[in-house]
């Protein structure tokens, strides 16, 4: 029972972190509902690893390329051989510049709260409220034809804001970087693209915050075997859903979970009012 309860953590958190429904909000309500919680931060780590492994599967090839070019080039611009200038015109230098500065706005804006939105996690009603947002953000996307732009200065920003915002459990972070891309004109490929390798800076920025204390229960007996289970889980279940949702942004369906998202609040609200 203990795996079986570890497999249904990590594959929720696998399939809810990329389909843009808040795979933060599904595992509050998860708590709430089947009493599947997180044990300790270790296992929270492992389960953004597998989704992080999920990622690698399938953006893999270009993750190596942008940073193979950052590396280059910066090392380029720190030796006075290559100007700053002449390094952004160069379309990965700028892809990867315009990741790291969409992962510094999410942070400046989501860690000096990060204590009140760790208080949040234990609030289902905000999470419903959460969910209704979320699809108000998808539902947007109905119809929207995108300019097929590539990432520009505003449009960094504004996905970085938005990122910010789904620190909010209830939230879709895939959800409300893509529909912020697609607002700011960005192709429906790029804008997938774009969500999707910032998605890796998020997930390595926040195990790095998390990771001395997760460290410690790592060598505990039998807790290593708990942890591989639900990191394999976690990254099965991530690249399937990856998959999918990539084939429904290019088909202009993000719009469709919208009506998902709003029946879950509305079915948890209904169900709190009535068990106050």
């Amino acid at each position: 029972m203990r795996w079986i309860r570890l497999v249904i953590l990590g594959a929720v958190q696998g399939l809810t972190e990329f389909i843009p429904v808040s795979s933060s909000g599904h595992l509050v309500l998860f708590q709430r509902l089947l009493g599947l919680e997180y044990e300790g931060i270790t296992l929270e780590v492992a389960v953004h690893m597998g989704t992080l492994v999920a990622v690698l599967a399938v953006y893999g090839r270009d993750i190596l390329k942008i940073g193979g070019t950052l590396l280059r080039s910066s090392w380029g611009i720190l030796r006075g051989k290559m100007r700053f200038k002449d390094a952004i015109r160069e379309p990965r230098f700028y892809l990867g510049a315009s990741l790291l500065v969409g992962t510094a706005i999410t942070a400046a804006i989501a860690l000096p709260l990060s204590d009140v939105i760790q208080g949040m996690f234990g609030n289902l009603r905000l999470v419903a409220v959460a969910w209704l947002v979320t699809g108000g953000l998808l539902y947007g996307t109905r119809g929207y034809k995108p300019l097929g732009r590539l990432p520009t200065v505003g449009s960094t920003i504004l996905i970085g804001i938005f990122q910010a915002l789904a620190t909010v459990p209830g939230i879709s972070r895939s959800g409300a970087t893509i529909a912020a891309g697609l607002y700011s004109g960005l192709s429906r490929e790029e804008a997938a693209r774009y969500s999707f390798l910032l998605s890796v800076f998020a997930i390595v920025g926040a195990s790095i915050l998390d990771l001395p204390e997760a460290l410690p229960r790592v060598t505990e007996i039998g807790f290593l075997a708990d942890i591989l289970v639900a990191t394999a889980a976690a990254g099965i279940s991530g690249y399937f859903a990856l998959r999918f949702i990539i084939q429904k942004v290019m088909r202009g369906e993000m719009h469709r979970f919208a009506l998902y998202v709003w029946s879950l609040a509305t079915v948890v609200l209904v169900w709190l009012n009535f068990n106050l």
